[in-house]
């Protein structure tokens, strides 16, 4: 088994089913910057709610096959209703439209796993996964990392996380060379005064350090 990270940004990924597992995918989704319609026959106060926040676009309407799919052309597709061959017909309709697809019941005709996430500030996810074969555990192996991650990754970790794309952005505008921008974002990382502003959550001024490193070097 392989754990890739998909790049969802901009595409739209349709969850199918508004039930509380659909809630649940949702809420994965969210830190993706990508489209996101739930497709279901029952509203779902959260699913409301994410809708008026405009967080996702919610439709309403009795699923009875996977026709309504047809309408759309998302990059991913996932099925959470409590219906089980219908799920597989969602699959199976999501994969001839050459789009990823997912059912939360059946994971052995899903495209991949749905791991157990550990979201830290939106910006550090660590999946736990079982590849299928125990979501069950793979959640309870979550709640029992999940507090030793957070207690470990410090706000000057997800400083840093932030200051390096902003480095690596800065660098591909200088820098001719991969190599020379890798040297770079590790010179960023180990400098010691970028070290001391962002322990001070003094963002704005690691930048600024960036950006005198770069011209340094340049």
């Amino acid at each position: 088994m392989l754990i890739v990270d998909l790049h969802l940004k901009g595409n739209l990924v349709i969850v199918v089913g508004s039930g509380n597992e659909g809630v649940k995918k949702v809420s994965s989704l969210l830190t993706q910057d990508c489209e996101i319609l739930v497709i279901g026959d029952k509203s779902n106060s959260q699913i409301e709610r994410y809708a008026k926040q405009g967080k996702i676009k919610f439709k309403k309407t009795k699923l009875k096959d996977a026709s309504f799919l047809s309408k759309y052309k998302p990059y991913l597709v996932m099925a959470t209703t409590f219906d089980r061959t219908l799920n597989r017909k969602i699959v199976e309709k999501a994969r001839r439209m050459k789009s990823y697809a997912y059912a939360s019941d059946d994971p052995e005709i899903s495209d991949f796993a749905h791991p157990s996430v550990i979201n830290i500030a939106d910006t550090v996810q660590i999946a736990i996964s079982t590849g299928g074969s125990s979501p069950a555990m793979a959640r309870k192996i979550k709640l029992k990392a999940e507090p030793f991650f957070k207690k470990n990754i410090s706000n000057e970790d997800i400083y840093q996380i932030k200051l390096q794309k902003f480095a690596r952005f800065e660098a591909k505008q200088v820098l001719p060379t991969q190599l020379d921008r890798k040297k770079f974002l590790y010179a960023v990382m180990n400098d010691r005064r970028v070290k001391e502003l962002l322990k001070e959550g003094r963002y704005k001024m690691a930048q600024a350090r960036v950006k005198k490193m770069l011209r340094e070097r340049s």
